[in-house]
């Protein structure tokens, strides 16, 4: 009897194993953004609020892509807006579920940051992204709609609690 218990709960464990290989990854999650995610979020609105632009949405793909991101430059000790292996970031973006098949029009844009710290709070990296006239054309550019804000905490580059912040930004219009 135990056997076949055992066989049982083996075949139960294959087959929802399976299923879950069948599955969207990113429909199947929901997404908790930590506090400097958020605040970082919400940074980001108000700078496009008050200057009368959209305020971004939360989209799912470019959050997972943008929090896998921010893990892998901490877990590979890099810092660049293509992979370590040299994918480019709209390539992410797109593998992540983004996607630009069924619509007219499709962009995206990216900032990447970190610190530690203080340097590493969402309002100081936010506040180094605003002087610099790069990244305020981005974090500003009228088109966005969507938004993804990854964060990741880790030793990067052998100093420990560094954190890393990735945000991706598009639009897509049928």
């Amino acid at each position: 009897m135990g056997r076949r218990i055992a066989a049982a709960w083996l075949t139960l464990g294959v087959l929802a194993l399976s299923l879950c290989a069948f599955a969207p990854a990113a429909s199947a999650r929901t997404i908790t953004l930590t506090k400097n995610e958020r605040t970082l979020l919400a940074l980001i609105n108000k700078a496009r609020t008050s200057r009368d632009l959209h305020a971004v949405s939360l989209n799912k793909y470019l959050y997972y892509a943008a929090k896998a991101h921010s893990r892998q430059m901490i877990s590979k000790s890099y810092f660049s807006h293509d992979s370590k292996a040299g994918e480019s970031f709209s390539k992410r973006i797109v593998r992540y579920g983004y996607s630009r098949t069924g619509y007219s029009s499709w962009s995206v844009g990216e900032v990447i940051g970190y610190g530690k710290g203080m340097l590493g709070t969402p309002q100081a990296i936010f506040k180094a992204w605003m002087k610099d006239a790069a990244h305020r054309k981005v974090i500003l550019a009228k088109r966005w709609r969507d938004v993804g804000v990854g964060q990741a905490t880790g030793t990067f580059k052998g100093v420990s609690n560094v954190q890393m912040y990735t945000v991706d930004f598009g639009r897509r219009v049928d």
